[in-house]
């Protein structure tokens, strides 16, 4: 049977999710999909190894060891020694940078398999060197496919060299049917969850890690300012996660006073998530620098309207100004308070939105994903990668 191997760093709940739907998908054409993962811990997200029993093929290279305690030479190797073992027909890799990425790349060559790109960049999310972008120009050419977010980053692996021909969307899914089905069980057991987890009557919520690009000062600033109107009086604000900048976020908000309506739960995890969606009434992401934004699936699967900063890489797919949110830019506090002031004052206004964000998620499930993936599979089969001689002098040459 055809392996089609899916490699990420390390498994999350929606990489489980997008894995599952290729393995149904690809059952019908007699091919075999293995998960494979470098580790099941590291130290940017918070939550716990998955450990469900998955409905494909799963290969832990370092079950026992975090990922920043490994060398890329350890990478590579343990890597490429997989690879040689499964002898996989394609292998999609998370972007061209990972150690892992350039020694799946490198795995292909040798052997004539598929290398498909898996990328959310854009050319707008990072700050770019022109040569930097020769060398990324160089690597990206060496793909034969790419399984990309949305417009912005199929614009983007296109400029880098890729025929649009083989670039395919569906890459940021999550498990919408897990966020819907969650938030309406707990939308129907309301009163006793919300006495539960110490969750106010009416709120906006964010999730995210603490850091300086969620843009959370501005968010809170821009909370502060909305709450000195008469009608915002009982709305508060539910920040979940955490880090870095927990600390300074919570004195910012006592010096805001707002703290007696500024939440902080802390980490939640992916069995809490859908309760906080779904007993929210609003959601908002303000980040300065976002690839997509997987949240803002999340919430719009649990039904939310959604204020999204206008640098989220999510936005012209997902938020149709108007219809189920609004986008802002996010270093203008004044243009989120009034995006705030403007949702707030209608809950049936809010209500329509959220049906309008459940109705505009749905295409977006872990089923595109898996169609968006084949195709690329299948469009690299017509059109295989074919580098220029200073491309591969360059692969040659980055280690």
């Amino acid at each position: 049977m055809p392996a089609i191997v899916i490699l990420f760093t390390r498994f999350g709940p929606y990489h489980m999710a997008r894995i599952a739907a290729t393995a149904r998908f690809a059952a019908a054409t007699g091919d075999e999909i293995i998960g494979m993962e470098i580790t099941r811990t590291d130290h940017a997200y918070a939550w716990g190894p998955v450990d469900d029993t998955p409905a494909f093929r799963r290969v832990t290279l370092f079950p026992d060891t975090g990922y920043e305690s490994l060398s890329p030479a350890q990478i590579t190797a343990a890597l490429q020694q997989a690879l040689d073992t499964i002898a996989p027909r394609a292998v999609a890799l998370p972007g061209w940078s990972f150690p892992e990425s350039l020694a799946g790349l490198r795995w292909c060559h040798r052997t004539g398999a598929i290398p498909i790109l898996m990328s959310e960049s854009a050319r707008g999310d990072a700050s770019r060197s022109i040569m930097r972008e020769f060398v990324k120009r160089c690597l990206v050419r060496h793909f034969a496919a790419a399984l990309v977010g949305g417009s912005r980053h199929a614009a983007y692996a296109a400029a880098l060299g890729l025929a649009a021909s083989s670039i395919h969307l569906g890459y940021d899914v999550v498990d919408n049917d897990y966020f819907s089905e969650g938030a309406t069980q707990a939308r129907a057991q309301a009163p006793a969850l919300r006495a539960q987890y110490r969750l106010p009557e009416r709120y906006i919520l964010a999730s995210c890690r603490f850091i300086p690009k969620k843009n959370l000062d501005r968010l809170l600033t821009a909370f502060a300012a909305f709450h000195e109107k008469p009608a915002a009086a009982n709305w508060h604000l539910v920040l979940c996660g955490d880090g870095e900048l927990r600390q300074s976020l919570e004195h910012q908000a006592a010096s805001l006073g707002i703290a007696a309506f500024t939440h902080f739960p802390g980490f939640t995890s992916y069995r809490d998530l859908p309760i906080y969606y779904g007993l929210a009434s609003l959601f908002v992401h303000a980040s300065t620098v976002e690839q997509w934004g997987l949240v803002v699936n999340e919430a719009m699967a649990a039904a939310l309207p959604v204020l999204v900063s206008e640098r989220c890489g999510c936005v012209p797919e997902l938020v149709h100004n108007g219809k189920n949110g609004f986008t802002f830019n996010p270093e203008n506090i004044g243009d989120l308070t009034a995006r705030l002031t403007h949702m707030t004052t209608s809950p049936a206004h809010l209500s329509s939105m959220g049906a309008a964000s459940r109705d505009i998620i749905r295409p977006w499930s872990p089923d595109r994903f898996a169609a968006g993936l084949m195709a690329a599979r299948d469009a690299a089969r017509q059109t295989p990668a074919r580098p220029t001689i200073l491309a591969r002098t360059v692969f040659s040459l980055v280690k």
